[in-house]
């Protein structure tokens, strides 16, 4: 507190008779919880003397960024570190305190040693936040104005001497010291004072810049190597107006549309209809584009914040884009860089409070920022209430976009229960945007973003902007150990329900996951996956993809085992691998080359992973989710040069028909028919459907085995284990 500061106490005090820096400024520092200032004269020399005090400030957790209002004019060491400080990445800041500080630690010691590279480090970390007024030309700005405030009490330091070393301890100057539990204290007028130079509110102050912009715009400028006696102050301010005319206006820091998009009319003009259906839809510009796998999502997504941005006339703009995943990530931070904004991505790599700092000082210079998040982090209560907080300013509030990607994974209830209704504009964006199973999920959707208002199929993106393909369906029976466990688990699914449980390992959901996870993960996919591949022949493989379950570890190992078993150059994508994007970067690379033959992947590659070097993909394991099925089958679809058309191979695993025809449990004939409706789903908009050996000859062999008609030839798969390739499954190198 500073009551508990002795030394701080009203008075007039003469420098350097009196150590005022000891006495009044260190001990305001040690104790406030926020500082504030207004400064003529600034150099660095101030760190040095008030360092004691400064370390104090800058190691503790409950201060704000220090915020002082300079003259445009700095000295040429000063004006070098503040430029610096703007423009400083977060990996330049962080490397900056290990090289100055020993152990990360922020000492006196260094403070003073190196005041002008702390300079920039407080700037660069958001702890010292500068503003830059511009005098008229018949004023000039030469304030001296120390504002220590604990949330309680304040004390208010004014006189003579400026932010320099010799201004708060060698010059011959003055302090006035005011504290606000003394009667009649003059510290109210202080802040008002303050307030008003911080904000422009003054006859002789044109304008008042954040730093970032003045930077941009060039306003700050190098003053002589002494402050100019007091009768060229006038002189001083009138260049500095000359200085603010012919200011260059700040680099484009906004989104801008690439000049080579074809959006509003030809090939991609659906694109311009999502983009319009959007804006016209709700006037608080929310709502949801359905678009399959390869229509644009992204690029409408961008095309939206671009054209949103244009009609707020030069405001402040945060965009916040949310991802499930980190390939994702990595992908929108390669797109927003083509519309001429580099994001920031605080889920990669470490220090994301920083890069949220740097975010933060950037967006009050002006301009569109990016941040590219996790869903995750834009669940996180810290987070949002970081952004929610940064995001006032004395102009009101920061105009926000949120943009969703694979809307449908917010349904969860991480989200339901913290919602970020900051946000005023939204977006979300899914191939799938209903959560089958999960209607009240899918409400709280639609009620955050808004309705849907524009859809673009798969049926429209076939042959338009995803390939043909071709699907085989394979199928083998439960070994013997699995059908028990299989037929154990329905009669326990069917008196759960008759009793109405729904708690614990005997609730129907748990012991429908448990049933599941046994057709997910029948050993006799393995035998199956084997025959498959020395049909198509391992040496031809390539650009292939492997999903194996998510439910069973060893499945995925097994897979794994059997593909260098085969000498098949294969490399694993699960989500310790995209932990890594470096390491992620460098798999795909070799994969696109064909160093790499095969990915084997779960869920991770389920939600919107563009490689669209992927031509055949082979799906192990698939749940009952109808949207993990169309994402999926958008993974190997997607166009690149020399893929004419995809290959798509489903694995079914299903109980014996000699079994099943015994007249199972009502159950087992819903999960026969759900692993049957897959694969009509799949081979809808298949090519091989009709013919001999087309899919359609293929799925009623199947469904003869199960449901026997006198007009069709059954499948033969009687006995536990059994397998089936499909009859047209091609070998060799197919394209």
């Amino acid at each position: 507190m500073l009551t508990d500061e002795r030394t701080l106490k009203p008075g007039l005090f003469p420098l350097p008779d009196v150590r005022v820096a000891r006495n009044i400024l260190i001990p305001g520092f040690r104790a406030a919880t926020t500082i504030r200032g207004a400064f003529g004269w600034f150099t660095a020399g101030w760190i040095q003397q008030l360092a004691p005090g400064l370390a104090v400030y800058l190691t503790r957790d409950d201060t704000e960024p220090m915020e002082f209002t300079v003259a445009p004019a700095l000295f040429p060491a000063e004006r070098r570190a503040v430029e610096r400080g703007a423009q400083m990445t977060e990996e330049e800041a962080a490397q900056l305190v290990a090289d100055v500080f020993v152990e990360g630690r922020v000492d006196a010691g260094p403070l003073a040693r190196h005041a002008l590279d702390c300079l920039s480090w407080m700037i660069a970390s958001d702890s010292l936040q500068l503003r830059i007024a511009v005098p008229t030309p018949e004023s000039n700005y030469h304030p001296k104005l120390w504002l220590f405030d604990d949330g309680e009490n304040q004390v208010l330091a004014r006189g003579s001497g400026n932010a320099t070393g010799k201004g708060v301890a060698a010059g011959v100057e003055h302090l006035d010291v005011d504290v606000s539990w003394q009667r009649d204290s003059r510290v109210p007028a202080g802040i008002a004072m303050l307030d008003n130079w911080s904000t422009g509110r003054s006859p002789g102050i044109t304008r008042v810049f954040d730093l970032p912009e003045a930077v941009a715009r060039q306003i700050i400028q190098t003053a002589p190597e002494n402050a100019p006696p007091p009768g060229e102050y006038d002189a001083l301010a009138i260049r500095n107006r000359a200085v603010l005319r012919r200011a260059a206006p700040p680099p484009p820091h906004r989104l801008r549309i690439p000049d080579h998009l074809e959006w509003r009319t030809g090939r991609y003009a659906h694109q311009g209809d999502a983009v319009e259906a959007w804006e016209q839809g709700d006037p608080r510009e929310r709502g949801v584009v359905a678009m399959a796998t390869g229509a644009g999502k992204t690029l409408t997504a961008l095309i939206c914040a671009s054209r949103c941005q244009d009609r707020l006339t030069n405001q402040p703009f945060l965009i916040v884009v949310s991802a499930p995943s980190v390939p994702l990530i990595m992908q929108w931070e390669e797109e927003v860089r083509k519309f001429g904004v580099s994001p920031i991505t605080p889920t990669l790599g470490s220090r994301a409070d920083t890069k949220l700092t740097s975010l933060f000082r950037a967006l009050r210079g002006g301009g569109t920022h990016v941040a590219i998040v996790t869903n995750n982090m834009l669940c996180d209560s810290a987070f949002q209430a970081t952004v929610k907080q940064k995001l006032q300013t004395r102009n009101g509030p920061i105009p926000t976009l949120l943009i969703a990607d694979e809307a449908h994974t917010l349904g969860a209830e991480s989200f339901i229960r913290n919602k970020p209704s900051f946000f005023d504009k939204r977006l979300a964006l899914s191939a799938t945007p209903e959560r089958q199973y999960d209607p009240d999920g899918t409400e709280e959707i639609f009620e955050f973003f808004g309705p849907t208002v524009y859809e673009f199929g798969l049926d429209r993106a076939i042959g338009f902007c995803l390939v043909p393909y071709r699907y085989y369906v394979h199928a083998c029976t439960l070994d013997g150990e699995e059908l028990a466990e299989f037929e154990a688990l329905s009669r326990r699914i069917g008196a759960a329900m008759a009793a109405e449980s729904d708690e614990g390992e005997d609730s129907p959901l748990a012991l429908l996951i448990a049933r599941r996870r046994i057709i997910e993960t029948a050993t006799s996919k393995l035998d199956l996956l084997r025959a498959v591949l020395r049909r198509r022949r391992p040496r031809d493989l390539a650009h292939a993809l492997i999903y194996a379950s998510a439910k069973n570890p060893e499945q995925f190992d097994r897979i794994g085992s059997l593909l260098t078993e085969l000498e098949v150059k294969w490399a694993p994508v699960t989500q310790e691998t995209t932990r890594n994007p470096k390491g992620l970067t460098q798999i795909l690379d070799s994969f696109g080359k064909g160093a790499i033959q095969v990915l084997l992947a779960k869920k991770v590659l389920d939600e919107g992973v563009d490689i669209p070097t992927i031509r055949e993909a082979f799906i192990i394991a698939s749940s009952t989710v109808e949207r993990e099925w169309v994402q999926r089958r958008g993974r190997v679809l997607r166009m690149h040069p020399g893929k004419p058309w995809a290959v798509v191979h489903d694995f079914l695993a299903l109980p014996p028909p000699l079994w099943f025809r015994r007249g199972p449990n009502p159950s087992v004939v819903g999960i026969v028919r759900t692993e049957f409706g897959r694969a009509q789903a799949f081979g809808r908009h298949a090519q091989n459907v009709v013919g001999q050996d087309g899919l359609d000859s293929d799925l009623s062999q199947l469904s003869e085995a199960f449901w026997p008609r006198s007009s069709v030839a059954a499948a033969q798969l009687d006995n536990p284990g059994d397998l089936r390739v499909a009859s047209a499954t091609p070998g060799g190198k197919l394209w």
